[in-house]
């Protein structure tokens, strides 16, 4: 119940929201964390699942994973940048408070999505505006969000809350650009290893 409490919190006064987190950190639980990814990963499978055609990003060739994956890799990395971030520029939270936030900022996603999903089955490709301006107003909410929850919960003035975004923002690329180089260098061994092994067979 109390999440559904604080969800509503989040929609209608969400600076109210965030400075609870902050304030009765001693007393949360991470299980809210879970949970509302859990609904916003359902919520994308639903999505991809029943939008009408017309509408649709996904095709044949779609991988679910990735689908999903394009939801949780900029959410949680958010999380963890902006969590290093304020922790360099004297900030307040706690890495699970950050990824709370992130969370309880996603419930916009999680409430209006499937009602859009549902009304895109009678809308056709003539009101594809309607719809793609609907699905942006539903993710500037919850970009807006974050972005409330990291002045509100560290209580930055908005000068440094722009700097903290940006260098965030900076931070999260360098993390795909690390995981990426880490990706490629452990194919590349994985290959080397599997070349190696091919040669001695022959050989021996």
């Amino acid at each position: 119940m109390k999440i559904i409490k604080m969800s509503l919190l989040v929609i209608f006064h969400p600076i109210v929201a965030f400075t609870y987190i902050q304030r009765e950190r001693k007393n949360l639980k991470v299980y809210p964390i879970a949970v509302l990814l859990l609904l916003a990963f359902l919520v994308r499978l639903f999505d991809l699942q029943f939008t009408h055609y017309p509408l649709s990003s996904i095709t044949r060739y779609t991988n679910l994973i990735l689908e999903c994956a394009k939801l949780f890799v900029p959410l949680i990395s958010w999380g963890i940048a902006a969590y290093l971030m304020t922790t360099i520029m004297d900030g307040e939270i706690f890495f699970r408070e950050s990824m709370l936030a992130v969370s309880y900022a996603m419930v916009p996603y999680i409430v209006f999505m499937v009602p859009l999903t549902l009304l895109s089955r009678i809308l056709d490709a003539n009101q594809a505006g309607l719809y793609y301006g609907i699905q942006a107003v539903i993710l500037g909410w919850v970009v807006l969000l974050i972005i409330i929850s990291l002045k509100e919960m560290n209580h930055f003035k908005m000068g440094k809350t722009i700097a903290v975004i940006i260098l965030s923002v900076f931070t999260v690329a360098m993390l795909w650009v690390a995981v990426a180089l880490l990706y490629s260098i452990c194919t590349q061994f994985m290959d080397f290893v599997r070349e190696v092994l091919t040669e001695i067979r022959y050989k021996f």
